[in-house]
């Protein structure tokens, strides 16, 4: 394979293939979010499973795109490839991976009782630094909702001590995509990871070099777990949401997650066998 990252293989199919084309720009920017997803320099060995395109339409539901554009945004991506892998510029065919319901989202989640699984395997079965670092990653994720890129820029300064919260945005090193603040409240499950960590430059970040490093050593984890690829890092946000979602209202889950619409946080709001029990009950 002579190519080694996704923005050598954009190159190489815009010069060879697109540029001419009457529907250039439109491919571009398709192919363009994937760019600002996971960077020019993502190795394209990690493109060649098919849980990194789940990860990927897993965040752009998550930004509330429709499924068409999130088609239309997979297959910018799977045509870069495929044109690769005509020309021998790389050695794997594209994994076939679900594409989105142009109808509606269907979001994954887990439970709180498979999230402590998924944070038992990292510890007491990888065990030693690695094993810890990631079991406090899962468990911080899955308790915050926040995004895994978020994750790895916070700072001991976005934790509020006097409120026992973490602030997403409004800071140089740690901006949201809409640009908004959000703040959120930190359960007494996670408080001690929070405090542990406040002694590093980064929370995360010290631990892991990048997204690719986290999300390999996830992977281990929730294969042993016996979780399929249709569980990304992402489905810890989506766990969250849930959560939230059978406790509250949408509009609590909109405010937590940072959703740019009511729409996209009310298909958080799932009827879970809790929130079932509990409406009856109510009655």
């Amino acid at each position: 394979m002579t190519m080694k990252t996704w923005g050598e293989a954009f190159d190489f199919t815009w010069k060879t293939h697109w540029k001419r084309m009457r529907s250039a720009k439109t491919n571009g920017i398709n192919a363009g979010h994937i760019t600002d997803y996971a960077g020019r320099s993502l190795p394209l060995k990690r493109m060649s499973k098919a849980g990194w395109w789940i990860e990927l339409k897993s965040v752009l539901e998550d930004e509330c795109r429709s499924g068409g554009t999130i088609n239309r945004i997979l297959s910018a991506g799977s045509t870069v490839l495929k044109h690769c892998r005509m020309a021998d510029e790389i050695d794997f065919d594209v994994p076939k991976f679900p594409r989105a319901d142009e109808s509606e989202h269907r979001l994954t989640w887990w439970t709180k009782e498979e999230v402590d699984k998924l944070a038992f395997i990292a510890r007491d079965i990888y065990g030693d630094r690695w094993g810890h670092n990631l079991s406090d990653a899962i468990l911080i994720s899955a308790y915050t909702g926040v995004r895994q890129g978020e994750l790895l820029k916070l700072r001991p300064a976005d934790y509020d001590q006097a409120l026992d919260a973490l602030v997403i945005g409004g800071k140089p090193w740690n901006r949201t995509k809409s640009g908004k603040v959000r703040q959120i409240m930190i359960s007494k499950k996670i408080q001690p990871i929070i405090q542990n960590r406040l002694n590093q430059n980064r929370l995360f970040h010290d631990d892991w070099n990048n997204k690719d490093q986290l999300y390999a050593a996830f992977i281990k984890v929730r294969d042993l777990a016996g979780f399929d690829e249709s569980y990304v890092w992402h489905t810890l946000r989506h766990s969250f949401g849930t959560w939230v979602g059978a406790v509250s209202h949408p509009r609590t889950v909109m405010e937590l997650l940072g959703h740019a619409t009511i729409d996209m946080s009310l298909k958080y709001c799932k009827a879970t066998d809790q929130a079932t029990r509990s409406a009856i009950e109510a009655i």
